[in-house]
This record gives structure tokens, C-alpha cells and sequence, in this order.
């Protein structure tokens, strides 16, 4: 992961807002499905009652299936990188905007395998109690990653 700013330059979070920043950071900095290990990342620093919403998906209930759902979708992108652009911490919620790289190398919600590269903006929204998260909302233009590998043609 890069981050454009880091956390620590924002003095004017509280030390909760902080900590909750620093949590989330972790999620993609340690936690990120394409590294070796994330697993346990995500045991140690998100609730097991986890609720996790993709997109328009049923939200994932429970810290397990989240991973399970995550490795699906890493399998895709093996090697997909995340820029932070952004942070917003406001209590115990935090909102991280960045850029998603990589290419379709695996097989990708239903998709198979192309190598097309994809460069789309991402948006998660989290919420965290007693320091750990309990809820996650993720969002990306998933219509241009499905355009991009070749899931979903557009008209000429």
C-alpha cells in the first residue's frame, strides 16, 4: 500500500479517531489479500461478528466468511496494488479513499482469467467498536473492472 498522507499528519483527530485510523491502515497495509499472512491481519484487528457489504452482494456475516469472500476475489488479482489517497476518521467510523492497479490473473466473479489491466478508483467506509471493525462497506467502479477484463461488453 502507499499512502499519499500519512496518518500521523492529521493532529486533529482525537487519539480514539487515531487509533481507528491506524486499525484500518493496517487492514490494508498488512491485511491486504495479496500479501502472505493477511488472514490472521484481519483475525486480529476485525470482530467476528464482522458484517461486510460488497457492492450490492447480501452483506457477508462473520469475520470468516469475509475472508473467504476476500481470497475469491484475490484469486482474480493476485497481484493487485492499493494506494491510500485519503483518510477521514469522524468517532468510530473511518472512510479510506484510494486507487486500485492490477491485472485480471485469476479467475474474477465469474470472469475467467484475461491479464487486462485495471485502474479504478475505491472507497470503504468502516465502522469500529472497542478498536476492532464491525462493519465494512466497500465500493470501486466495478462496471469498468468487469468492462476492463472483458466480463461485460458495451455497445459500439
Amino acid at each position: 500500500m502507499n499512502t499519499d498522507t500519512p496518518p500521523e499528519a492529521t493532529p486533529h483527530r482525537t487519539p480514539k479517531e487515531q487509533a481507528n485510523v491506524t486499525t484500518v491502515l493496517k487492514m490494508f497495509d498488512d491485511g491486504w489479500g495479496a500479501n502472505a499472512g493477511w488472514e490472521d491481519v484481519w483475525r486480529a484487528n476485525a470482530a467476528p461478528n464482522v458484517r461486510t457489504y460488497f457492492h450490492s452482494h447480501p452483506p457477508m456475516e462473520g469475520l470468516e466468511a469475509a475472508i473467504e469472500f476476500n481470497a475469491e476475489l484475490f484469486k482474480g488479482f493476485p497481484r493487485l496494488e492499493m494506494t491510500v489517497e485519503n483518510t477521514i476518521a469522524k468517532e468510530d467510523a473511518v472512510i479510506v479513499r484510494g486507487r486500485l492497479v492490477g491485472s485480471q490473473d485469476g479467475p474474477f466473479l465469474g470472469a475467467p482469467a484475461s491479464g487486462a489491466a485495471v485502474d479504478v478508483p475505491d472507497v470503504t467506509l468502516f465502522r469500529l467498536e472497542d478498536g476492532k471493525i464491525v462493519e465494512s462497506r466497500y465500493f470501486t467502479d466495478l462496471l469498468a473492472v468487469m468492462i476492463a477484463i472483458g466480463a461485460v461488453k458495451i455497445k459500439d
